[in-house]
């Protein structure tokens, strides 16, 4: 199957019915899940003189990948690419917002006291209650949130005997060993990259800009993708589009 649509990309698909671009992440959706078709126009019941539905449904799924990538020099798929294809349709593959199979990974410019920096913050779907959602920040990824959560001397100690002074050393014993203040805590703790990004916030120390990239990343039992913007000249092919395809290992 995978070779026939090969084929089928190679003959019928001209890069100017890609006339589309594809402008925000919720009409990929509606691209992938085939609620519109490659030219943006919502998929009905063809008349008898149309092109086959199946083949309309590939082009719309083939207009979803970054061709750049995935074109090979008979302007036809790769077979990763052909592959992808094949799966989605035949298995009838959705995306849907309220899905845990999905986030963003957002890349922020920041300054951290008054020095340029860049973090990414892992953000997905959560939901509030019925079909109430929001976004949430799962995971931040920054040298400077790894720093401070690096690994400490942990044969630091306050001693047994220190309650006999009324801990008076303790502020001192601290304040000499604030790289690894983790040591001192109860078993069990562990640091984070979003305790560190609270601090940092909180404190004044990060404060975020702009927004300088975002991609999303989606996983199906199948395959993972992620989908990336593309601003291209001289192309219909645009707009957000899948830029990655990793076939899932079976155990």
């Amino acid at each position: 199957m995978a070779e026939t649509h090969s084929q089928i990309f190679t003959q019928v698909i001209d890069e100017q019915e890609l006339n589309c671009r594809i402008k925000q992440i919720d009409e990929f959706f509606m691209r992938f899940n085939y609620k519109i078709d490659y030219a943006g126009k919502p998929v009905e019941p063809q008349e008898s003189d149309s092109e086959p539905d199946s083949l309309r449904h590939f082009k719309t799924t083939a207009s979803l990948l970054n061709l750049d990538k995935f074109a090979t020099g008979h302007n036809s798929l790769d077979s990763i690419a052909s592959e992808f294809v094949d799966y989605v349709i035949n298995s009838d593959v959705n995306l849907h917002y309220e899905d845990t199979t999905w986030h963003a990974m957002v890349t922020c410019s920041a300054l951290y006291n008054g020095k340029p920096q860049s973090l990414t913050l892992r953000m997905q779907p959560e939901r509030v209650q019925d079909e109430i959602y929001k976004w949430v920040i799962s995971d931040v990824f920054s040298p400077l949130v790894d720093c401070m959560k690096d690994s400490c001397n942990m044969n630091l100690r306050i001693f047994p005997g220190a309650h006999g002074g009324s801990f008076i050393t303790i502020p001192e014993f601290i304040n000499l060993n604030t790289s690894d203040i983790h040591a001192l805590f109860c078993k069990g703790y562990e640091p984070t990259s979003l305790a560190a990004f609270e601090y940092l916030i909180k404190t004044g120390k990060l404060k975020l800009q702009n927004v300088t990239g975002v991609k999303y990343s989606f996983h199906t039992p199948e395959y993972d993708f992620i989908v990336e913007q593309f601003s291209k000249k001289n192309t219909y092919n645009n707009g957000w589009l899948i830029s990655t395809i990793i076939k899932n290992q079976k155990l």
